[in-house]
């Protein structure tokens, strides 16, 4: 939901810029001036430069409702929600009859996740303006968060009267009719969005993924992503003929050949390449479209056996065989991965399928959205009625139980599946894990289920992580550092093995162990944003920033989602007075999460050093709001309001 309910503070800027411009004209020269500058800034996403230019304003009586709708925007958009609530409110008090103070007011309640006092606000502004189709559109967003979606539908029906072509209107409905499960709502209203922005593109294919139509939402995606690929194939193309043994360019390249269906010349662009990354989930997938059976499935085999892609491959496996072993082999991989191409291959498959194979297609479909697992359960339940003690059927209702917070349905039936097969290993590691999701579980209880389970199968990587890993959080470091060095042997996919056991050597005052481990990690897989975090946390601890710096933004580059890279980032810059880059880094994070304590704590002492002293106090009071009682918070606080020891910037200062 982050990243739809973002766009209201977009909204909130542009409309009070437009608002402003027409209130001005009787304004002094200065606060015209003023204000234009301040509007300007805000066009220019340059926030700070707006509350440099206008929270100074000479005289109290010279802070208009302008100055004030203008500053709140600024502190909506920098992530300082109380600030931003402060300043629309002053707004309001000195303008009750515009609407735009009272929408700045409700998207901030928005991004706080206040759903009741956001609805309260955004009626406010259909009140004071009943012909504003942003009042409308606000309240529309304010009553989906509330879950109250015949109100949410209703605004954005009226919001679409005062300004039908308005894209914002269209991504509200589109949420309402997704979240109430209207099909047929939902496509008309697609239907008439000819240019969806990246937010309704994503919803759409989650729509079609939900109603089973797996082919139609892996068509949309291709279409939503052809541009893009396509550009990128042609560079791809070019450079290569410039450089054609530029072996890194391969991957990519081949991958999106396959994504714009060009299957022989990925075929043939894999037959040059003669680097380390595996393509052979490419080529099974080419070879599979190609009409080509029996390349297709050596090449999945290949692709399996390298266990980097193996879920992807053995689903793949079993959708072209029909061989139910290659659904069990799917779920014994380590590594979990969204195939939007394999998840479309099943769709036809399960017409034909039996009630057990169905429930391991819709166990994979709950990969992309959580409603599946309850069809996986209840296809397992059909095989149950004719096989009660059906192994599958049994770990499959465990696991999607578990998936949907059911903790004791899933144990229910996993205690089931120990009884029945005392020597199988799973039944206990999943007791273990259910146990570990409980808050308040018995430490030597997991222990003994996990050891039970690593017994049975003692060269199995994911049950060593599990018991070395409960080992660790008990403080009994050697037995953890015995067990991820086993798992590291028996699977070069144990990542998180190679950096908690990474962890251990440092704090152990040996970082030089660490090294090998994290190279070992991105030479297996490259292209993991595990790995190199992982590595960009090595280089922290070692205190070499250039290279912390470079992998986490290969992290990021990854998945521009990984709000901790963004944080860890302005870390660094803080620690090397790059305070202006460590204020985008944060605001990034924030973006992404916006209660993200780390990252409001970073954001106060980035204000702090460039002398914000306000904004400084704003950071800080947000992360107050997210941990209530953290002392830290409190410091920064008092020492900030100048009731506590001087920090960084009061001692250079003083010193002057």
């Amino acid at each position: 939901m982050n990243r739809y309910v973002v766009l209201a503070a977009a909204l909130v800027v542009a409309l009070i810029i437009g608002a402003a411009a027409f209130s001005m004209l009787d304004r002094p020269t200065e606060i015209d001036y003023r204000l234009a500058t301040g509007r300007a800034h805000l066009d220019a996403e340059n926030y700070l430069a707006v509350l440099k230019t206008l929270r100074d304003l000479p005289g109290s009586q010279n802070r208009g409702p302008e100055t004030h709708s203008y500053l709140g925007a600024a502190y909506l958009r920098l992530h300082l929600y109380q600030a931003a609530i402060k300043e629309f409110e002053e707004a309001a008090k000195l303008r009750p009859r515009r609407s735009d103070p009272w929408i700045g007011l409700a998207s901030s309640y928005i991004e706080l996740g206040d759903g009741q006092k956001a609805v309260d606000e955004a009626k406010r502004a259909t009140d004071v303006e009943k012909s504003s189709a942003d009042a409308w559109i606000m309240l529309g967003r304010a009553q989906w968060q509330q879950k109250n979606l015949d109100e949410a539908e209703k605004a954005g029906l009226k919001a679409r009267e005062l300004s039908p072509q308005n894209p914002a209107v269209s991504a509200l409905l589109l949420h309402v009719y997704f979240d109430r499960n209207q099909p047929d709502k939902f496509q008309a209203e697609l239907d008439r969005n000819s240019r969806p922005t990246r937010d309704v593109q994503d919803l759409a294919v989650r729509f079609f993924i939900r109603q089973g139509r797996f082919a139609r939402a892996y068509e949309l995606k291709a279409r939503y992503d052809k541009t893009a690929v396509d550009r990128s194939i042609l560079e791809t193309e070019l450079a290569l003929q410039r450089e054609p043994d530029k072996m890194e360019q391969y991957p990519q390249y081949i991958r999106n050949l396959v994504r714009a269906q060009r299957f022989a010349e990925a075929i043939d662009a894999a037959r040059k390449y003669r680097g380390p990354v595996a393509l052979d989930l490419e080529l099974g997938k080419s070879y599979w479209m190609m009409a080509q059976k029996n390349d297709a499935i050596q090449a999945f085999q290949r692709a399996s056996a390298g266990l980097i892609h193996k879920l992807s491959a053995e689903v793949a496996l079993a959708a072209l065989t029909g061989d139910i072993p290659h659904w069990k082999e799917a779920y014994r991989a380590e590594r979990v991965e969204q195939d939007y191409f394999v998840l479309s291959r099943l769709e036809d498959v399960l017409p034909k399928a039996s009630p057990m194979i169905r429930s391991f297609i819709y166990r994979y479909a709950g990969i992309f959205d959580a409603s599946f697992y309850n069809k996986a359960a209840e296809e397992a339940n059909h095989v149950l009625d004719q096989e009660p003690e059906n192994f599958d059927a049994l770990m499959t209702l465990g696991t999607a139980y578990h998936r949907l917070g059911r903790l004791d349905d899933a144990t229910r039936y996993v205690e089931l599946a120990r009884q029945v097969y005392p020597r199988n290993a799973e039944p206990l590691s999943r007791l273990a894990n259910l146990a570990v999701s409980r808050p308040g579980g018995d430490p030597r209880k997991i222990v003994d289920l996990m050891e039970q389970a690593v017994k049975i199968e003692p060269n199995n990587a994911s049950y060593l992580f599990n018991l070395g890993w409960t080992y660790d959080q008990l403080g009994e470091t050697k037995k953890a550092a015995d067990l991820y060095q086993r798992a590291i042997r028996a699977s070069p996919l144990s990542f998180e093995a190679m950096n908690n056991l990474a962890l251990i050597y440092g704090s152990g005052g040996e970082p030089d162990r660490a090294l090998p481990l994290l190279e070992q990690a991105v030479r297996t897989d490259p292209e993991n944003e595990a790995v190199y975090f992982n590595f960009a946390n090595y280089h922290v601890r070692r205190r070499d920033w250039k290279p912390a710096i470079e992998d986490y933004d290969r992290a990021l580059q990854l998945n521009p989602a990984n709000s901790a890279a963004s944080i860890e980032k302005g870390r660094i810059f803080l620690e090397l007075s790059r305070n202006e880059d460590a204020l985008e880094s944060l605001n990034h994070a924030l973006e992404i999460d916006t209660h993200s304590f780390d990252a409001y704590i970073l954001l106060s002492s980035a204000y702090e050093k460039l002398g914000h002293v306000k904004e400084a106090i704003a950071a800080a009071e947000e992360a107050q709001r997210i941990r209530s009682q953290a002392p830290e918070v409190s410091a920064a606080l008092d020492r900030l309001k100048g009731t506590g020891p001087p920090g960084p910037a009061d001692k250079k200062d003083s010193a002057k």
